[in-house]
């Protein structure tokens, strides 16, 4: 049945359908984990009674926030961009500049902490009074390529050899499979490895010291979501300690690329129409900004917690319980009448002797029973 339309019987052959990576998947994945995360809370958030939904909805997605800001900086490639829109060549040796065959496009360049990302993009960049035609209309000319630095994160040889780095390595081999020419002529400026031109090697230095301390304040994330479980005094404290991190993280980053002790000479790319000058890009000003919110963010908490520990224990959810044996004469008349400094969850009143979590991060603990025995006796004799 398979046979009775085919001329010559065989198996089918279908053309090659080449479609271009435009977006990093590592980084599309890591979104939508995170974002399926937050779509499943989303399914339970009627299930949470009043203002409790609230205060869930808040601390949910702060936190999936901050660590997918994380991990997404982390692997991101976005801490030092530039792009431009100039003429080029397209391939090299074959068409010189000013020939017919000469393109038009967008070449960008995105810095990240393993490696970078190139992109050549054909568009009509108005540069010419006659309008823009595609020297190669049969081949649509967008491309994405990556290079790292990173495992091993060595520098390795000068040269391009069995023992050169694993960036100068990739380079040789896009030379060989015929990688257009703006492409190479971007990464050629990071295998320079001699006088003032050390680029490649200030970058990887940049990106090992900061994927370090991005890696800690992920863990510090993991555990300070832990600690708001139990006590808020505590898990404020390791968010402080993250947003130090990652503040430290974009000023380390910053101060290898901006110092002159490996590189004397700012890296700038020149073109026909204009030079590639990157700059800070996405992923250091999103790092920055999640720093320097956890660190207010975190502040706040623990002034908060340490002047109105009843505040925080309803926004975390927490049971802001008194031990009866240290409460004031005061403060029992007003939980008898229905104060707000003894109510549950379940906002109901509560006089308590047993062992109770205070949200300060302490833990109140009834007097022994054999000291009240003979506190007794002494007093009766």
């Amino acid at each position: 049945m398979g046979n009775a339309f085919r001329q010559h019987p065989g198996p089918a052959i279908y053309a090659p359908n080449q479609t271009p990576v435009t977006d990093d998947l590592l980084e599309v994945g890591l979104l939508v984990a995170f974002g399926m995360i937050g779509f499943s809370f989303l399914l339970i958030i009627p299930g949470i009674r009043s203002w409790e939904r609230l205060w869930a909805t808040i601390r949910v997605f702060v936190t999936l926030f901050i660590g997918a800001s994380i991990l997404v900086s982390n692997f991101g490639f976005g801490w030092y961009t530039d792009k431009i829109c100039t003429r080029t060549q397209y391939k090299a040796n074959v068409n010189p500049p000013d020939s017919p065959q000469e393109i038009q496009a967008v070449v960008g360049l995105l810095i990240g902490l393993r490696g970078i990302n190139i992109t050549l993009n054909e568009v009509d960049c108005g540069l010419s009074s006659t309008p823009y035609v595609r020297p190669f209309p049969g081949e649509k000319i967008l491309y994405t390529e990556q290079f790292f630095w990173s495992d091993p994160w060595s520098q390795g040889r000068f040269g391009f050899g069995r023992y050169a780095g694993r960036f100068s390595q990739k380079f040789q081999a896009d030379e060989f499979r015929g990688t257009p020419y703006p492409i190479l002529w971007v990464a050629e400026y990071f295998t320079f490895d001699g006088e003032g031109l050390r680029w490649g090697r200030k970058f990887r230095q940049a990106g090992w010291y900061t994927h370090i301390f991005m890696w800690l304040a992920f863990a510090l994330y993991l555990v300070s979501i832990l600690l708001f479980v139990n006590t808020i005094h505590h898990g404020a404290l390791l968010m402080l300690y993250m947003g130090l991190v990652l503040c430290l993280a974009v000023f380390t980053y910053g101060n290898v690329i901006l110092n002159g002790v490996n590189n004397s000479i700012k890296m700038k790319i020149p073109f026909q129409d204009g030079v590639i000058d990157p700059q800070f890009g996405w992923s250091w000003w999103l790092t920055l900004a999640t720093g320097v919110f956890s660190v207010i963010a975190s502040v706040f908490i623990l002034i908060l917690n340490a002047t109105r520990p009843d505040l925080t224990a309803v926004f975390f959810h927490h049971t802001y319980v008194i031990d009866e044996e240290f409460v004031p004469s005061a403060i029992e008349e007003s939980a008898e009448d229905g104060g707000p400094l003894l109510r549950t969850r379940s906002n109901r009143k509560t006089k308590t002797l047993r062992r109770t979590r205070i949200n300060r991060g302490t833990t109140r603990k009834n007097p022994d029973p054999f000291s009240i025995a003979l506190k007794d006796v002494s007093q009766a004799a």
